[in-house]
C-alpha cells in the first residue's frame, strides 16, 4: 500500500497568482491544472536500473480539490481512488478492499504538496527546477519518499518519477492527456463489489 500511496499525483488549490520562488512556480503552475486524465506507461526499475516488473499501464483522473483516480491494468490490476477524506485500495485478484484516512496517509510523502498550500507542509521539502521540470525532496531524512520528479508539456503533466528509499525508481509516461475538462465526481467514489473483504484502517486507527 505504501507504494500505491507513494504515486498519489493530487492537485493544487487556491494559490497565488504570482510566482517568485521556484516553489511558487510550482504551486502557481498546478494550481491551472483544473482537472487532468491521462492514460499512463509505467515502468519500475531497482537500484541498478534493471527492471522489477514488466512495463505497466493505466489510467489517470485528477480533479481539484484532492481528488484522483489511478488504475493499473497491466500487468497487475489495481485501482486507489481518492475523494480527500477517503481512500480505497482496491486489488481485484485477492477481492480485497483497504479503506484509509486520506489526509493522515498522505501527509506521509512529498505528494502532500500536491494537495495543499499550506505553508508549513512546503517548507518541510526543497524544491528545485523551473519551467517544464520540477525537482521535490524532503528535508527529513526518514522520508520513504526520497525524490519525486514533474515533468510538464504546457499545462499538463507529461512524465512523473519516484525515487524511494531503497533505491527503486517508479517512472510514469502520461499519453493522450485531456486537461481542464469536466469530469464527473462519480469516478472518485468506490462501492465495494459483493464479497469482497475490506479491512478498515480508519476503524483500527479509532479503536483505543
Amino acid at each position: 500500500m505504501k507504494k500505491w500511496l507513494a504515486i498519489i499525483p493530487l492537485v493544487l488549490f487556491g494559490l497565488p497568482a504570482q510566482a517568485e520562488t521556484v516553489a511558487e512556480q510550482l504551486q502557481y503552475k498546478l494550481a491551472k491544472l483544473n482537472s487532468f486524465q491521462a492514460s499512463f506507461v509505467q515502468q519500475v526499475t531497482d537500484k541498478q536500473q534493471k527492471p522489477v516488473q514488466e512495463d505497466g499501464e493505466g489510467y489517470l483522473v485528477l480533479k481539484q480539490p484532492a481528488r484522483f483516480r489511478i488504475e493499473t491494468t497491466t500487468p497487475v490490476a489495481n485501482l486507489l481512488i481518492g475523494d480527500g477524506k477517503t481512500l480505497w485500495h482496491y486489488d481485484p485478484e485477492l477481492e480485497m478492499l483497504s479503506v484509509y484516512d486520506a489526509k493522515k496517509e498522505v501527509q506521509q510523502t512529498p505528494f502532500v504538496l500536491l494537495t495543499s498550500n499550506d505553508a508549513a507542509l512546503w517548507a518541510q521539502y526543497n524544491v528545485t527546477g523551473a519551467a517544464e521540470h520540477f525537482v521535490i525532496t524532503p528535508k527529513d531524512s526518514k522520508n520513504t519518499v526520497k525524490k519525486l520528479e514533474l515533468r510538464f508539456s504546457g499545462l499538463g503533466l507529461s512524465q512523473m518519477t519516484l525515487l524511494d528509499n531503497n533505491g527503486q525508481t517508479t517512472n510514469f509516461e502520461f499519453v493522450t492527456s485531456q486537461n481542464n475538462i469536466p469530469v464527473d465526481d462519480a469516478q472518485f467514489k468506490f462501492v465495494p463489489p459483493p464479497g469482497v473483504s475490506i479491512d478498515d484502517q480508519r476503524q483500527r486507527l479509532s479503536q483505543p
